[in-house]
């Protein structure tokens, strides 16, 4: 597999400052049998700055928005 933040063959499904969120939101992904690649952009030095990405291929694009979205759902609900 070759990754690369530029290209068109992968899209951002999601985007979040919660490491443990975008962990589990990745390994529901690859449960689900899409390819992801979680990127850390946080600051090293100021961690209130920058995000983490989820990327999949643009061909796993709409079955992955389902899983987020439900994924996203669920945790939503247990936090209240």
């Amino acid at each position: 597999m070759i990754f690369s933040t530029q290209s068109e063959d992968w899209q951002i499904i999601h985007k979040s400052e919660n490491a443990m969120q975008m962990e589990l939101l990745k390994n529901e992904l690859q449960n689900n049998e899409i390819e992801c690649v979680l990127i850390n952009k946080k600051d090293s030095i100021y961690p209130v700055f920058g995000a983490y990405f989820v990327y999949v291929r643009t061909k796993d694009m709409d079955a992955a928005r389902i899983i987020t979205e439900a994924f996203l759902n669920e945790h939503d609900e247990e936090t209240r």
